[in-house]
């Protein structure tokens, strides 16, 4: 492991046993469903588990989402510059919607013109009719842009991103992965949750760099637990006792394989080029911490999630099976059966 841990067992010693175990056998049957669907090909539903069938929790791997699959195969694989990558991808994540990011279509930085950028997305509002953001998380902090009109205060944001290529040089050049993340929250617009989400998606390895990322750090260097997430260590830590939150993602992050024999679930994982089980990355404990703390919610009725799966909605075996199989660095574990 590259990363240090402080205080092992101390931390491990805080650990509330109970919910540690919940939190290993949750993520376990997550990851389950999404095998029983996408490798086995099984009709739903694909668990027992009534609140897995009732409400919508994210893949175990974030790289699994239809999401990240677009940003890593429409965005990082393009052929284009770094900046204009990190450009995208910002872009992309605020505006949260796939099918806005392609009518807009892959913006340069050198080229990209704020008044033609809000006609675009205001004829995908008003003359399209279309939802042009996600509803998916609250997102605020560019109202200073001076506008009642979302679509006017992200137009004029960007304009002033790209009018600013120290922001993008300073971006390729920090030297540690908190530093970067500091830059992409200096923003507006991009609060803690957005910046974290932005920073992962390019530390994604891919095929246009030889299966290196964007930017030239790992996903096990750092992380900032989102809101979520940091719902998710209070159900599992009894008292932070000389270590912090990273501290505690950290561990979870390296005792995965032995927790998961201490319980004796078969975890499936992703599969590396040369067949090994894929390790969850910091990145991946931290989406896991956020998806913990709804699934804890409601199993001890404190709570319901805001989103409900609805198979009618979602997208079939074949449509997800061709999204994968297309997709660089990752290699699809094959059925037992």
């Amino acid at each position: 492991m590259s990363e240090s841990l402080t205080q092992p067992d101390n931390i491990q010693n805080s650990l509330d046993e109970e919910s540690l175990d919940l939190f290993w056998q949750f993520i376990t049957e997550r990851q389950k469903v999404w095998y029983r669907r996408v490798i086995e090909g099984r009709p739903s539903p694909w668990t027992d588990d009534e609140i897995l069938q009732e409400y919508r929790f994210t893949n175990v791997y974030r790289e699994l989402d239809p999401g990240t699959q677009y940003v890593i195969q429409n965005i990082l694989e393009a052929d284009a510059s770094r900046q204009d990558k990190i450009l995208n991808v910002m872009l992309y994540r605020l505006i949260g919607r796939l099918e806005t990011h392609e009518h807009l279509g892959f913006q340069s930085r050198e080229t990209f013109d704020a008044a033609e950028f809000e006609g675009k997305l205001k004829h995908r509002r008003d003359g399209l009719g279309e939802t042009v953001f996600t509803g998916a998380y609250m997102v605020s902090g560019y109202n200073q842009m001076g506008s009642s009109d979302k679509v006017e205060n992200v137009a004029a944001l960007f304009g002033e991103i790209t009018d600013d290529p120290e922001f993008f040089d300073d971006m390729l050049s920090t030297e540690s992965l908190e530093g970067t993340y500091k830059l992409i929250r200096s923003q507006p617009g991009f609060g803690n949750f957005l910046s974290y989400q932005v920073l992962v998606d390019l530390l994604y390895p891919v095929d246009y760099y030889d299966g290196n990322s964007v930017l030239p750090f790992s996903p096990n260097d750092w992380s900032a637990p989102g809101p979520g997430a940091q719902k998710g260590l209070k159900q599992l830590v009894t008292e932070f006792n000389g270590f912090g939150r990273l501290d505690v993602m950290r561990w979870l992050r390296q005792n995965q394989q032995q927790e998961f024999e201490r319980l004796d679930l078969d975890f499936p994982y992703l599969e590396t080029e040369d067949k090994g089980g894929l390790e969850l990355s910091l990145a991946n404990i931290q989406n896991c911490l956020c998806e913990f703390y709804k699934y804890h919610k409601i199993r001890h009725s404190n709570g319901r999630a805001r989103r409900c799966f609805r198979n009618t909605e979602a997208r079939s075996h074949g449509e997800l099976r061709e999204m994968y199989e297309r997709a660089p660095v990752i290699s699809l574990p094959n059925s037992a059966d």
